[in-house]
């Protein structure tokens, strides 16, 4: 497994301007940090020319694009904004593509109802991952879904999806810190780190010995291990902590269980 980064981790220096994106592998590179993570809602246009920039400033940092991740709904009531959505993340993989990806993760959304998305909403998802699953292979790019609330709240919705397009271009990026309540945490994460080609590393604060403290990143890691997973752990710094330091105690306590 390797230990990556993603944008959000540094949101606040995005968005303040503090960062601009040719800036973070620079500062990835510093931390020895080297393969990255870009979320969608960063760019501005997803012009040739960004997207072209964006991948120089990675590669002569002596780092490589990873991953896009981006928003959306697939599950919506609204058949035509689903559509839609399908032919955005159509251009999304062709950006992917561009930048030198090998993963992308799609939010896959909800109906707006807990007990329709784990039928309906499921049903409405796979339809969508089934309309991309041409370009993802003609792209070799695979789609990811994270256990991100609505349809992917739980680990069986999530599977039902992978299991029911192709798990061969479809998978999981599961996120240590999203499956909540704690009971089920460790449960829901062994259910969906098989079956995954890129993971979210999410931390928030942390104990005096720099464990994360809500849950057990050795624990976690230890499930990554069994499954025999050699995917990119892509830290997920979210903490109230400044942003550059958040993300070194989280790589070194990668460091410690890797």
């Amino acid at each position: 497994m390797i230990i990556g980064n993603c944008t959000y981790s540094v949101r606040d220096y995005l968005r303040s301007g503090e960062m601009d994106l040719l800036d973070f592998p620079a500062f990835n590179a510093e931390l020895d940090i080297t393969a990255l993570e870009y979320n969608d809602v960063f760019f501005e246009s997803f012009s040739e020319d960004e997207l072209a920039a964006v991948r120089k400033s990675a590669e002569e940092a002596g780092c490589h694009i990873v991953c896009l991740t981006c928003g959306g709904n697939l599950a919506s009531d609204d058949a035509d904004a689903n559509a839609e959505q399908v032919d955005i993340f159509q251009q999304r993989l062709h950006d992917a593509a561009t930048l030198g990806c090998s993963v992308v993760r799609f939010n896959i959304g909800t109906t707006g109802d807990e007990e329709r998305d784990l039928t309906i909403g499921v049903e409405r998802v796979i339809d969508g991952f089934t309309s991309l699953l041409p370009t993802a292979r003609e792209l070799d790019i695979k789609m990811t879904i994270e256990n991100h609330g609505g349809v992917s709240k739980w680990a069986n919705p999530i599977l039902e999806i992978v299991l029911g397009t192709d798990p061969d271009f479809v998978g999981t990026c599961p996120d240590f810190g999203n499956f909540k309540p704690m009971e089920y945490r460790y449960i829901e994460l062994a259910k969906v780190i098989p079956f995954s080609y890129h993971i979210h590393a999410k931390t928030h604060e942390f104990d005096e010995d720099g464990e994360d403290a809500e849950y057990s990143m050795e624990r976690v890691l230890a499930l990554c291990k069994a499954a025999g997973v050699e995917s990119v752990l892509s830290i997920e710094f979210e903490g109230s902590m400044e942003q550059k330091e958040g993300v070194r105690i989280t790589r070194d306590l990668l460091l410690r269980y890797l």
